[in-house]
């Protein structure tokens, strides 16, 4: 692997040319062998398998750079450059079994197989930047940059992305200087701009044929992708607007407001199956994320022997789908998510549950059907077939973020910090699987809350009976989506660093000694599974993140 190569050279006054190159190369050589005699070969008398992989990326950048300073107070820095990526995956599997020794090898395998595969893109970009600021107080800055892919049409594979931003340093105005004692920095900041996504697909675009099937003994070949040459960049356009504050020199306060469109989405567009396809790579609808950041950093004490430093992180996000496919106004996803305008992209839809009916045990739903005036009937019926599914709660929560501290007395230091997230929902898809309509429950690893399932008449719970009858097993209802409202210490460290009269007379420069840990401790409002659940809310066996503990020493010589 060759990482990087570099070189400047001054070409005349402040001008200066800049070439990097860089290269990486890793191979993958993989060797499986299930011997006849074990248990997992001797079914298929032998199996081995050998597999390499090869990925290599070459990247080029060509950089003219000019720096000037002019009458004293005028900065300028401008930036020109050419930049190549050229990527390719290199994969060759082969398998063989029924070996009639125990020698490996695919050679000495009575059948055999194998199979291949290269994948490539390439990159090319132009681009320039400018930075301009006045006595280190007003600052504007300009870039443009022109991509063009390999995984786009020769028709649209380039994009146009720029950028605007300012900032201007109000403590530096005179106006400032009565407050100088307590406001010891203050800078306001604003950018507009668009960036692009290319598609994860190196041809996504392209009508391409799939070789390698059988056909009546002979080679065959199918189409694998729908011809889709107007496919183009996703684009992201953002607006920032930001304030830092210092007091003090102890206290720090950053705020952030965002507003992010992101249009020509790039998503698999369902078609008539009757095509051959069930879907297709393309641009279609509009997100709109906006919300605020939040920093809060204070230097509680600063001392010889004692210092506490906390940081508190805050971000509300709100996101909302704009725009779909066309004139559709919504879209349904499966069993349990709906994409509508004027909603987040991760809505659930389900049918609302209602709770238990105590003398029957059956389930209850509202019906939420909806009048011509768009007004939903809560009357309630124990036929779930009845119920109108509706869309109901979202997976994204409404503020998250974190605490830190950290502090040190002397030798002592400590460090820790807690993640919360408030506001958000999630949908148990493990549960609408687990619980049956009773006949299986018996095979099943039932979730904790199944021993407060109604039982008999009277009992008032919110799980309805266990039973074997048609249509009584679970459904998706809003009883499986829970509040992934959570609180977690998910980092602590304790150190210990011995006094620098004992490691000397060792010839040791500094020595510590520390515990840290991870996901040490939660506080969850549901409690049946991880509250970190992935970004869709769907919940599907999902293994909690580990509790790990180490214990270590750091000695410098």
């Amino acid at each position: 692997t060759l990482n990087t190569l570099s070189a400047t050279w001054n070409i005349w006054d402040n001008l200066n040319i800049k070439e990097t190159l860089g290269y990486d190369f890793n191979q993958t050589n993989n060797r499986v062998w299930w011997d006849p005699r074990s248990n997992d070969g001797r079914s298929s008398k032998g199996v081995f398998q050998r597999y390499m992989m090869n990925r290599s990326k070459l990247n080029t950048q060509t950089q003219l750079t000019y720096n000037k300073t002019f009458a004293e107070h005028h900065n300028i820095d401008v930036l020109l450059g050419f930049e190549t990526e050229d990527y390719k995956y290199d994969y060759t599997y082969t398998n063989g079994n029924t070996y009639p020794s125990y020698l490996p090898e695919i050679t000495n395998a009575g059948v055999s197989r194998g199979a291949s595969n290269i994948n490539s893109y390439r990159m090319t970009s132009y681009l320039g930047r400018l930075n301009y600021d006045y006595a280190g107080k007003y600052y504007v800055s300009g870039s443009f940059r022109r991509d063009g892919s390999s995984r786009l049409s020769r028709d649209s594979r380039w994009g146009n992305f720029w950028s605007v931003s300012g900032s201007w340093r109000l403590s530096q105005e005179a106006f400032m200087e009565s407050l100088s004692n307590v406001i010891t920095d203050a800078k306001i900041r604003a950018s507009y701009g668009v960036n692009g996504t290319q598609p994860k697909d190196y041809y996504g675009y392209m009508g391409v044929y799939e070789f390698g099937y059988n056909y009546n003994g002979n080679g065959g070949s199918s189409e694998a992708r729908f011809y889709n040459p107007s496919l183009k960049w996703e684009k992201n356009y953002n607006l920032n607007i930001g304030l830092s504050l210092t007091f003090i020199d102890r206290i720090f306060v950053n705020l952030e407001y965002y507003n992010r469109d992101t249009k020509d989405l790039l998503y698999n567009r369902p078609i008539s199956s009757t095509t051959g396809f069930l879907n297709y790579l393309a641009n279609i609808g509009q997100l709109n994320n906006k919300g605020v950041e939040f920093e809060l950093r204070t230097i509680n004490f600063a001392g010889p022997d004692f210092n506490w430093t906390s940081v508190l992180n805050l971000t509300h996000n709100r996101n909302k789908i704009v725009a779909l496919d066309g004139d559709i106004k919504q879209s349904v996803e499966g069993s349990w998510f709906i994409h509508k305008i004027g909603l987040p992209y991760n809505s659930f839809y389900v049918k609302e549950f209602a709770g238990v009916d105590p003398s029957t045990g059956k389930g209850l739903y509202y019906l939420n059907t909806q009048d011509e005036k768009g007004n939903y009937n809560r009357e309630m019926t124990d036929d779930a077939s009845k119920a109108q599914a509706i869309p109901y709660k979202s997976a994204d929560p409404k503020i998250s973020g974190g605490f830190t501290n950290i502090l040190s007395y002397k030798w002592f230091d400590l460090g820790l910090t807690f993640t919360y997230s408030l506001g958000g929902y999630s949908f148990d898809k493990t549960g609408t699987l687990i619980e049956t309509d009773g006949s299986k429950e018996k095979s099943y690893n039932l979730p904790v809350y199944a021993l407060d399932r109604w039982q008999k008449p009277g009992d008032r719970t919110d799980v309805p009976r266990f039973v074997l009858e048609q249509g009584a097993g679970p459904q998706n209802s809003s009883r499986y989506i829970h509040s992934t409202d959570h609180i977690r210490l998910k980092n602590l460290t304790i150190g210990f660093t011995l006094p620098g009269q004992w490691t000397q007379k060792a010839l040791i420069e500094n020595a510590r000694i520390y515990f840290s840990g991870s996901n040490l401790l939660t506080w969850a409002k549901w409690k049946q599974y991880d509250p970190e659940v992935p970004v869709n809310g769907e919940v599907f066996c999902e293994a909690p993140p580990m509790r790990t503990f180490n214990f270590g020493v750091e000695i410098t010589f």
